[in-house]
Order: structure tokens, then sequence, then C-alpha cells
């Protein structure tokens, strides 16, 4: 190799991940042997295209003889440690990156490996051994037959393909087709094919066993609990992998570019995957050559992947599994690429995700794709201030951005990392700009962080940041009606708002303005758990209770309620939060004056449903609220004046359960409201002769409703039972109790899990402070811990707070 030459591969040595991935995927050839080896010969590597050559013919004894001087153990270790494994990762400062090798193994191999065999025997590829047996031939693998029997292995030896089995035993031995049949079926299956209920049967196999030197049949037929065909074929794969060792009946040699040359069994390797066996079955020139050059590989990489097709293991480490997964991927060996894949699966982290990501995009490996880009939207804020963080192309960075799952202490850190992705290519990366500013939130900011964006100067020397620029003064001044932005689901918590408690000297209820945040969850030994509650804000007055909350675009809307204990006392008006802003605003009021009814946002409105008016009048009256233009306006009306009911969104459709009407009768209904066409019915809920109080929330994609009372043969008692309903289904289905009253609390709902916090009991009076959390994958109510004190009539949602007012 000449100098150029060398200094060449060194540089392609030296490309990242993400280069290679580019320059491999850019090859039409390799495209091509995903088509069952069309064009199956041609890669390019490193930009340079190649041919797999086919070296002058040679007897393959005579190479194996001169490979012997060269041990496989001494080929593994050397190359290894010479070659430069090119990862975008820093390799020796990262200690995530051992460089130790862990050899993992493949259960499932010698299954797949002996079925892939047993199809090339029916299809008649690679048949090399004819045995010939009362003038009928039968064909075989010689390599599948010496790996149980010791005549075969002779026959290996010496390369005789054709045998004729008339006393090949010796005088007094006789082959009989059944024999036969029951050696070929052990060699293939691992099983005997037959039951020997007579005597003659099985005379007729052991016969054949011996004959043949089939020792481990005659043991399965003698034994009284015979082995499994499993244990059988991988007692058989190590029997092949041993002769491999001995390159006894190797009959291809396969070489690097190197010169390196590795003998193996064609039947082995085109049972390994679909690149050989394309490369070997398909009536290709290198069917019939004896060595077949394979350019743009390794030798290291090329034993490794040996040493798998001969064993199902493979040594994996962070040192050579980029070069691994690309070549498995390459010369499709689905069981070595499923254990790269599971590596990199299992052992995700900073340094490992974006090349991961990057690769499963290239190769459309979609399960370990998600894997990779749940990862990155879980550390982005560590994985941002990496320096392969700039290697993510527009595309995949725009499809980070724009996740709710992402997960940040503030959004400034996107804006942050957007902006150094922008500046190590501001040449090729500017023109990206304007797109990727529209999945920066914006609206999301507090005003320091505003100011730090307006004051950017790649912002405001560049016509592409303009736009987000107009944003920000908006923001700064306060005029956000417009902008709408939904919140980043990991980075939210949990809020209280509002609510009525007993006071501290236990002398009468009291309403209450405080807003409420859990900090943290917190586990404790055995069963204990606790909420760090921390204080985030009072509501302007007056205090309320029994009112509604709604969050849109991650402003917080709280809605009617009352504001004390007498008629007169319900409130019409509106407030609203802004997190980023950290102010209130106050909005028009609505028509009418509500308490116990239901509120939900709706296609970007705000829309509130019946409830109580003045202690005698309940309402059939929906308003919505429209932020673009400030105003309430009224909807179709409910069917019937209903309070204490509860809705929901589910699909994008509003539904309505439950309730007391106007003659204080409580409801098991289940209404879809449209706000044109107005109620239609829907299995009425199972649980009880109706529902009221209660909360009712989309999970997955069920409705679940818990908590509030139900009607007894006297009065009013708690309602424990829950239950789901199915919309596809249109039915209702239990679900595992709640384990203590909640009467008018509050729920929310996060990552598919709903939240129900404090509310009363019916029975007792008392006001219950305990917070639960159900799972619909557990389908188990878990105990969190309690309020910051027992509230009743409260509500709660989830928001996103600045990271200046988390603590």
């Amino acid at each position: 190799m000449s100098l150029k030459q060398k200094q060449e591969k060194q540089q392609e040595q030296q490309l990242s991940l993400r280069q290679r991935m580019a320059l491999f995927q850019a090859s039409s050839s390799v495209r091509q042997t995903n088509s069952k080896g069309s064009g199956a010969c041609k890669r390019k590597k490193g930009g340079a295209e190649t041919n797999t050559s086919i070296s002058p013919s040679l007897h393959v004894g005579t190479e194996i003889k001169d490979y012997k001087a060269c041990s496989s153990s001494t080929l593994s270790n050397a190359h290894l440690n010479e070659t430069h494994i090119s990862t975008s990762c820093p390799p020796s400062s990262d200690t995530c990156h051992s460089q130790e090798l862990i050899s993992f193994l493949l259960p499932s191999y010698c299954d797949s490996l002996f079925s892939s065999l047993r199809s090339l025997k029916e299809e008649g590829l690679l048949l090399d051994c004819s045995l010939q047996l009362l003038g009928d031939s039968h064909k075989a693998h010689q390599l599948v037959l010496a790996a149980v029997s010791q005549r075969a292995e002779e026959w290996l030896c010496s390369q005789n393909m054709e045998v004729n089995l008339y006393n090949v035993g010796g005088s007094g031995c006789h082959i009989t087709y059944a024999g036969l049949k029951a050696v070929l079926n052990f060699a293939y299956y691992g099983e005997v094919n037959m039951t020997y209920t007579e005597a003659r049967d099985l005379e007729e196999i052991l016969m054949a066993c011996r004959c043949l030197g089939v020792d481990r049949l005659a043991e399965v037929c003698k034994a009284e609990a015979p082995s499994t065909g499993r244990a059988e074929r991988e007692q058989s794969l190590q029997v092949i992998r041993t002769l491999w060792e001995r390159r006894v009946g190797c009959d291809v040699i396969m070489e690097v570019e190197s010169g390196e040359r590795f003998p193996a069994h064609r039947i082995i390797l085109a049972a390994g995957g679909d690149y050989f066996r394309a490369l070997f079955c398909s009536g290709l020139r290198e069917s019939k050559e004896e060595v077949v050059c394979l350019r743009g590989i390794a030798s290291w990489v090329l034993e490794s992947l040996l040493e798998f097709m001969y064993s199902g293991r493979l040594k994996l480490g962070w040192q050579n599994i980029w070069d691994l997964t690309e070549a498995s991927l390459q010369f499709q060996l689905q069981g070595a690429h499923t254990l790269c894949s599971e590596f990199l699966h299992d052992h995700m982290n900073d340094a490992s995700c974006l090349d991961t990501l990057f690769l499963a995009e290239t190769y459309g490996l979609e399960r370990l794709g998600r894997a990779a880009e749940e990862y990155a939207l879980a550390h982005f804020q560590q994985i941002s201030e990496r320096e392969n963080f700039k290697d993510l192309t527009c595309t995949l960075l725009a499809r980070l951005l724009e996740k709710d799952e992402l997960s940040v202490d503030s959004e400034v850190v996107v804006f942050r990392a957007l902006m150094s992705w922008v500046e190590e290519d501001k040449a090729h990366k500017l023109a990206n700009l304007p797109g990727l500013l529209q999945r920066v939130r914006f609206p999301l900011m507090s005003p320091p962080e505003l100011e730090e964006v307006e004051g950017c100067r790649l912002l405001r020397r560049n016509a592409e940041g303009r736009e987000a620029l107009q944003i920000v003064r908006k923001l700064l001044e306060g005029n956000q009606r417009t902008i709408g932005c939904k919140p980043r689901t990991p980075n939210q918590v949990l809020v209280l708002v509002g609510g009525d408690s007993v006071n501290d000297n236990f002398e009468r209820r009291e309403p209450n303005r405080s807003l409420w945040f859990a900090q943290r969850f917190l586990r404790g030994e055995g069963l204990i758990r606790t909420i760090e509650w921390e204080p985030l804000v009072q509501l302007p007055e007056p205090p309320r209770f029994r009112h509604c909350v709604c969050v849109l675009n991650n402003v917080l809307y709280i809605l009617g309620g009352r504001k004390y204990y007498g008629k007169l006392d319900i409130l019409k008006s509106v407030v609203r939060f802004s997190p980023a802003q950290f102010k209130w605003e106050c909005l028009p009021d609505m028509a009418s004056a509500r308490d116990y009814f239901a509120a939900v946002c709706w296609r970007g409105k705000v829309f509130v449903l019946g409830g109580n008016q003045d202690d005698t009048n309940y309402l059939d009256s929906v308003e919505y609220y429209t932020p673009e233009d400030n105003t309430w306006r009224l909807a179709h009306p409910l069917d019937t004046p209903i309070c204490g009911h509860a809705a929901a969104i589910l699909d994008g459709e509003i539904f309505i359960s439950g309730g007391c009407d106007s003659h204080l009768r409580c409801l098991p209904s289940l209404w879809h409201y449209d706000p044109v066409y107005g109620c239609s019915n829907r299995a009425p809920m199972a649980s009880g002769a109706g529902r009221a109080g209660h909360v009712m929330l989309a999970v997955g994609n069920q409705l679940v409703v818990a908590g509030g009372l139900q009607p007894l043969q006297v009065g009013f008692g708690d309602q424990l039972q829950c239950e789901a309903y199915d919309v596809l289904q249109n039915c209702w289905m239990p679900l595992p109790s709640l384990p203590r009253p909640h009467l008018s609390p509050a729920a929310t709902c996060l990552d598919g899990m709903l939240y129900i916090l404090g509310g009363s009991s019916s029975d007792s009076g008392y006001d219950t402070p305990w917070v639960y959390r159900y799972d619909p994958r557990d389908k188990f109510w878990d105990k969190l811990g309690t309020l910051p004190r027992p509230y009743a009539d409260l509500a709660a949602c989830m928001l996103q707070l600045p990271i200046n007012h988390r603590g």
C-alpha cells in the first residue's frame, strides 16, 4: 500500500459516524444488497467504490494449509488493537464508554441456523453429498451430516462427495431407508422423526447408527427420557464450530483487502445471512469460485462475524459496536444485528444516543430509533452540550425540537442549543434557522430569558431571525393573546388551585387563595410516601372553591366557583395566570355564575358546561371563551340542567358524565357533546345507580371515572368503585376501587396516569388529605402522600413552570 493510500485510509477511519453513514447510504450498491444479493458484491466505503473481486482459482486445500501458520486466536486481538474504531464519542475520557469487550450470546441463533439449513436442503441448494442406497440417491450437506456422524466426517476430510451406503459399515451392516431417514432427520432437526413401537423399527435405526457412527442418535433412541431437539442441535453446532476451527471441509476462502484470508463453509455462510445466501446460491460467478475478496471491511470485523455465524456469540464493546453494526446490516446477518441493536439499546447514554439515532434513521431501525429518540428527548439538556450534537441533521434536530416530550430546565436551553448548532456552520445551517425557530416555544420563557433572546446577535444581524424577534418583543410587551404554545410535558409540575378547608382552630371552614405545586414526590422506607409542596402564588381576590381550571397553551384559566357559602357568593368572574410572565390577568365575566360545573379546553377555546347558578337553579347552558378576541359566546345547551357532573376530551371529542339534575336525581348518564348539535347518549355508567361530585379524565384510549357519591335507598353515600369507558366498544369496564372516599376532589393526568387529590367523604363529612395515582399498566392505586392541608372542592392541573420558580 502506498503512502498516499495509507493517508486516505487514515482519513476514512477518522470520519464521524454520521459522515460514514452518509457516505455508506449514498452508495446505490449498498441498497442493492437488500434485494437478495442483487449486485451484492459492490460497495462504497469512504467515498470510494470498489468491487468484490475473485482471485485466481486456487485449490482450497492448499490455501487452508498455508493459512494454518496464522491462528484464529492471534488475529482477533492483534487487529482489534491496531485498527482505530471511529466514533463521534470521546473514547478515552468518557467513563461510560468502557473499552472492555463482553461476549453476548443470541439464544435463538442455533434454532434459526438449523431452520435455514433445512430450507437450503428442501430447495436443493449447496447439497454436496450424495448417498446412494438401493438405487436411490439421497442428497445432503456433508458438514451437517458430519456434525452427527463420524463416518461422514471422514468423507468430509477426504472430500468424498458420493458414497454408496451398501456395506458401508462392513459385512453384516445394512442400512435401510428408514434408518437413513432417521439419521438425516436427526442431523437437521436433532430429533427422531418416527415412533418405534416395534422392535424392527428401532433395530433399523440402531443399525444405521452403528454403520455411520451416529452415537448420539443411538443414545437418544435408548434413553428413557430423550434429550430435546434444541439440545442436540446446539451440540451439533459445537461440532461444526470445532470442524471449522480445525479447517475441516472448508470450501471457500473469504479474503479482505489487506490480504488476510479466512477459510469457511459456504453452507454456514449461506444459512447465516441473506447476503451470502444470494452470493453462493443465485448462480453468480462467486458461487463457483474458491476465493472471494470482500473489500471495505476490516479483517477483525470479518473474523468477528464468522465467529458469530459458527457460535451465535459476538464480543461487543464501545470500541467495535459501530463497525460491527454496520457490517451486520451490510451482510444482512439478522442475528448479529439483533445483538448489536440490543447492546446499543441497553447501553444507551448521553454520548451514544445521537449516533444511535442517526444509525437507526439511516437503516430504518424503528425500535432502536424510538429508544434513541426517547433517550435524547429525556436528556436533551445534557446531549445538547456535547460536541456530536452539532452533527445532527436539520431534519432530526427539527423533530426533536417539536416534541412535547423534550425535557429541559427551561425553554431558553432549547434556544441556546439551536444557536450553538447554527454557529458551528453558519454558511450551511443559517438557511434552516427560520423553520427551526418556529419549534422554539418562546411563550414558555421568563422575561429575563426573553431579553436574552432579544439580545442574540445572530438573530439581530440576520433576516432569518426577524420573525422570532417580533414574537419575543410582543411577549415582553405583554401582548400574548394570539401567541399559542403547548408546554413540554416532562417539565410540568402538579399544581393545586384554591379549595376550602377547616381553619387551624377547627372553628369553621374557610375558602383558600393559595396555589401550591409538587416540588418532589418522595419515597421513604416501606410504604411511606410524602409530597414536598411549595407555594406558587396567591389567587387574586376573591378566594375560590367549587371552581374549575383549564390549561390552554400553558396558561392557567380559573373559572367561576364560590368565594363564600351564601347563594349570592357564586362567581361568574374568570382570571388567568401566565407562568412564563408570572402575572395574572382578569378576563371578561361569563354570562352566568356557576359552581359545581365542568370545563374543558377544546380546539383552542375554553368551554364551561352546566352547573349550579344560585343553589336553587341548575344550568343547561354552555359558554366558550375565545382567546383571540377575548370574548365569551353561547354554544348549544345540554339536554338537561345538571351540576356535579364531569367532562373530558378523548380523541378530540367532548364527553360528559353523571351529575345531579334539578330534581336532585343522581345520574348514571354519559353524553357525547357537540357545541353545534348538542348531546347524544352513550352507554350509561355501570357502577351504582348514578354518580356525582366525581372526576373523569382521558387515560390512554379510555375515559376513567373515579370518586364522588352515589344514590342509596335513603340519601347518598361515598362511591369508591371506579370504571373505564371504551369508546369503540361503547361499554364500561370495572377498575380497582379507590382506597378512600374522594367527593368533589381535584384530578389531573400526566404520562398516562391519573392523579386524584383531596375532596371529602359523604359518609363521614371529613375532608380527605390523600393523593392517589392510578397507573393503567399496573391497574393499581398508589398512595403518594398528603396535600399541604385537607382541602375539599379544589382543582388541579399540570403546568410548566420557569426554572427560577421551581426552587
